[in-house]
């Protein structure tokens, strides 16, 4: 074979091995960019420190289930009446939205879910993800409050993830699907909460007053109750003090 026609081969078979390295390359490099920007970011977990020792995953069924001493978060009767008086009371704001799940209750025999002095997150759009609520949950966690969660929708695996948190006793979010506008304008009025877009939630941006709070919020099923009676406050933080001072074996739900 004439030199040539050796060094057009050899020329030929380097110029394929280049071109498939390099198809090689960009899809690897392709397919890593794509799962880092569908993966979280890389943030500490809330309220863990970096030497803390690798935290045990639950399995759906115990994740489902309260902890053997977790404490009893129904309401006692007299506690039960105050709050439905307060619920009557004509400076209570009373909205057509009501929990996202049953297992965000918190008092079993009314069906209720009553959080004492939450911050309140009003979402201008729906919401699916945790990705999109890391900034709020890390400044939240910490502070040991519980949060409402207003959007026109929430993800069923986000709701899920509050439930687990809930029952595990971790933190109380109690999600919120107002689809109007109208509701959602009335919460942030009275809560004092500034509706936040989606770019601001995904980016993590929260400065000060972005949130809302009240001094109690009721939910059923159907109906939101925001109370803003500082003696609501008052007599759950009383009630709550109580609580916690009795023999966890005694006050497990």
């Amino acid at each position: 074979m004439e030199p040539w026609a050796i060094g057009l081969v050899v020329l030929i078979v380097v110029g394929l091995g280049v071109l498939v390295f390099g198809a090689l390359r960009d899809r690897r490099t392709n397919e890593r960019r794509r799962r880092e920007m569908l993966a979280p970011p890389e943030r500490a977990i809330p309220g863990l420190s970096d030497d803390a020792p690798t935290p045990a995953y639950l399995s759906g069924l115990q994740a489902r289930r309260p902890p053997h001493n977790a404490r009893s978060t129904d309401l006692d009767a007299a506690e039960r009446l105050r709050l439905q008086g307060e619920i009557e009371q004509p400076g209570t704001t009373t909205v057509d939205v009501g929990y996202a799940s049953p297992d965000l209750i918190t008092d079993r025999p009314t069906g209720w879910a009553v959080l004492p002095r939450p911050d309140v997150l009003v979402a201008a759009h729906p919401v699916s993800t945790v990705r999109e609520l890391l900034g709020v949950l890390e400044n939240q966690v910490p502070t040991g409050r519980p949060l409402v969660v207003v959007a026109p929708g929430i993800g069923p695996e986000l709701i899920d993830t509050f439930a687990v948190n809930h029952l595990q006793q971790v933190i109380s979010i109690v999600p919120v699907i107002a689809p109007t506008e109208q509701i959602r304008h009335r919460i942030a009025a009275v809560t004092g909460a500034t509706e936040m877009p989606h770019a601001d939630l995904q980016s993590g941006y929260l400065v000060p007053g972005l949130l809302g709070s009240c001094t109690t919020w009721i939910s059923t099923p159907t109906l939101s109750h925001l109370i803003t009676s500082p003696a609501s406050s008052e007599n759950l933080a009383s009630s709550d003090n109580s609580a916690s001072s009795e023999d966890p074996a005694a006050s497990a739900g």
